[in-house]
């Protein structure tokens, strides 16, 4: 007899996961960290975040990415490192990952110092390092670190190009981790061009930098880093409001080593491109061998000259003068080049005139055939439905008899279910849905032995405890399914014995934590049962009933539903009369005081 229950449902569950089924590649996605200096609101930041995405987007790599933002501009002291390290701990101690990804010296300061007890065991790429002392072979020996590049004599020698008057350059940097290691490398190129009178301006607010900028020569220059010299005072500036400051004030052009501060005035330079570095990072990272028995390190040109057109102009420095490839940013389109477009414009146009009325009846019959394929589809998609509806059918109906009640009983169950479901202001595919799924909510009766189901009295407490198992069987047997039908019917069968007070079972939920279909089904699997014929009871009056979920308001039943219920019971018993049971019950009471069902 079992078997034959457990093979129904399995066909049932065949045809659900058919009409669910999906595309999606078996493939474990790859497990990827990243681990970010600073906040993600950063350009710099952003734009690496994004090469790297791009990187795996293009190789089609499966991957899912956890991101975590140090925020170390703001602060990077060993207690933070410490707290991140506990926190980081929490999150991931049971989580493994396929690889990290590194960036920038503060991010790599963690790795290398608070990152042991987390056991970090993954290859790693760590890219925009500029401590070029680093060594991780302590921690993990499956990595390498790509150094950030700044090409510094280019620069200047660029700057000196430029500008072939100068004779001081104004280098701003501040005390952060990365601009005291750019400051290191531009202090020694520096040392090269002898003639070149160096001004530092490090300590100074942001103002008092630009106000001492406004007073420069035209013919001198200035080399911005870094530069955030009030966090200590809980001033942060960002990137754009560091770059519009200084250049909007200074009378000399404004030159930078990355690409993320070439806004309002400034005039650019051969800068880093962060998002070149996310994709060599991320493709480093696919192409490291996980055999790697010693940590490697490379140098990677991710460098470009990235000019501001509009900042050119205002410095009268002429285009020819820049290095070549230079991509010149803001650059207006030419009167040739305007009215060329609208010239090709026009062509295009005339071009698609042409061919329109072609297009046009290509396109009619065209939607002709997608909607006759829609039709079918959708004449599928009814089939498939109906036949999962008639197969929950038939398994409540089973279920039901098989524990003592009638087959017609499940089918009012679920017109029942649909009308309060409606009434409620559920919409029309929801309504369908609990009409379909509402019959299974006694589908856990399948693994209670049928020395329970038939005992003809009083269960023990411990037959007690083994018949309510039924919900927990039933959630379990239609929660393997992918079907999301099965779904939420696996949450009626877990929950339909739940009370609004929390004195049900399994879990003692309460109220609005239990599922909105769970509570419909609920009450009307007890109006149904109050009024039928069975073996351990004659139907209730009406009257009885309606005393009944009156007392029950707001104890055992959600009383908004029950208000509904009452105020539309004329509809409640005309879909009664419309399935009346075949032929009456024969089994007897198995415990004492229950006035509807059997649990």
């Amino acid at each position: 007899m079992k078997n034959f229950f457990y093979t129904l449902f399995s066909l049932f569950i065949f045809i659900s996961s058919f009409s669910s089924f999906s595309s999606e590649s078996q493939e474990r996605p790859k497990r990827i960290l990243i681990l970010q200096s600073y906040e993600p609101s950063f350009k710099w930041t952003s734009d690496i975040q994004n090469g790297i995405v791009d990187n795996f987007k293009q190789n089609n790599v499966p991957v899912r990415i956890s991101v975590e933002f140090l925020d170390t501009k703001r602060v990077s002291t060993p207690e933070y490192y410490q707290s991140f390290s506990q926190y980081f701990k929490i999150k991931y101690d049971h989580y493994t990952f396929d690889g990290v990804i590194i960036v920038d010296d503060n991010a790599l300061t963690f790795f290398k110092n608070y990152s042991k007890p987390l056991s970090l065991t993954a290859p790693y790429v760590a890219v925009g390092i500029n401590d070029l002392n680093v060594d991780l072979s302590s921690v993990n020996n499956k990595g390498i670190i790509i150094y950030e590049k700044d090409d510094v004599n280019k620069n200047i020698n660029a700057i000196v190009k430029l500008n072939p008057n100068i004779k001081n350059l104004y280098f701003l940097s501040d005390r952060s981790t990365t601009s005291e290691l750019i400051r290191k490398r531009v202090i020694t190129s520096l040392s090269n061009f002898s003639k070149l009178n160096v001004i530092e301006i490090r300590d100074k607010t942001l103002r008092e930098a630009a106000q001492q900028l406004s007073t420069i020569s035209k013919d001198d220059a200035v080399l911005l880093s870094h530069y955030n010299t009030e966090i200590s005072r809980g001033v942060y500036h960002s990137y754009p409001e560091v770059a519009e400051t200084i250049s909007q004030a200074s009378r000399a052009p404004v030159f930078v080593l990355g690409e993320y501060f070439i806004l309002s005035d400034v005039v650019g330079g051969i800068v880093l491109r962060p998002h070149n570095i996310g994709l060599k990072a991320a493709e480093t990272l696919l192409t490291i061998n996980s055999n790697i028995e010693r940590s490697q390190s490379e140098e990677v040109e991710v460098n470009l000259p990235v000019y501001n057109y509009s900042a050119l102009k205002k410095h009268s420095i002429p285009t020819s003068l820049l290095p070549d490839n230079s991509v010149i940013l803001n650059k207006p389109i030419s009167f040739i080049e305007e009215h060329l477009e609208i010239l090709l414009i026009s062509s295009a146009i005339i071009i698609i005139l042409v061919v329109i009325i072609f297009i046009q009846s290509m396109t009619i019959r065209h939607k002709r055939r997608i909607n006759n394929q829609h039709k079918k589809i959708v004449t599928l998609q009814k089939k498939t439905l109906s036949i999962q509806k008639n197969m929950i059918n038939v398994l409540g109906e089973a279920i039901e008899t098989r524990s003592g009640e009638t087959g017609q009983h499940v089918k009012r169950v679920a017109k029942l279910s649909a009308l309060m479901a409606k009434l409620f202001g559920l919409s029309h595919r929801e309504c369908e849905m609990i009409e379909i799924i509402s019959p299974m909510h006694d589908v856990g009766k399948i693994a209670i032995p049928e020395s329970i189901l038939d005992k003809p009295g009083k269960l023990t407490a411990d037959e007690w405890k083994i018949m309510q198992t039924h919900t927990t069987a039933g959630y379990k047997l239609l929660k393997s399914s992918n079907s999301d039908l099965t779904n939420i019917a696996a949450i009626i069968a877990y929950e339909h014995h739940e009370r609004w007070d929390g004195k049900g079972y399994p879990n003692q939920k309460s109220a609005e934590e239990i599922h909105l279909f769970a509570r419909i089904t609920s009450i009307v699997d007890v109006f149904d049962a109050l009024l039928s014929l069975r073996c351990y009871k004659e139907p209730w009056p009406i009257e009885d009933a309606v005393a009944l979920f009156k007392r029950e308001r707001g104890h055992q039943f959600d009383p908004q539903l029950i208000d509904i219920m009452l105020d539309n019971l004329k509809d409640f018993i005309q879909i009664r009369d419309c399935y009346p049971d075949k032929q009456p019950e024969t089994k007897q009471l198995k415990e004492e005081g229950a006035p509807i069902k059997k649990i």
